[in-house]
């Protein structure tokens, strides 16, 4: 019997739903600011820094396609 909240699907290395981790070092005011926003938008931590993260990779990608 499966627990009621467990993940059924772990996305496998190559899957387009498949993550890596890795270290970000922020400084504590930054972490403030994060934590701010995550605790506004009711999420972990973690999801908002990756979220602030894809809207930075698309800003940078519009960005340089005006400046191209």
């Amino acid at each position: 019997m499966k627990a009621p909240n467990a993940i059924s699907h772990v996305p496998k290395s190559g899957d387009a739903r498949a993550t890596e981790q890795f270290s970000v070092n922020v400084t504590p005011q930054e972490k403030k600011v994060i934590d701010a926003i995550a605790s506004g938008e009711i999420r972990s931590r973690s999801a908002t820094a990756r979220m602030l993260i894809l809207r930075g990779i698309s800003q940078y990608q519009q960005d340089s396609l005006i400046a191209d």
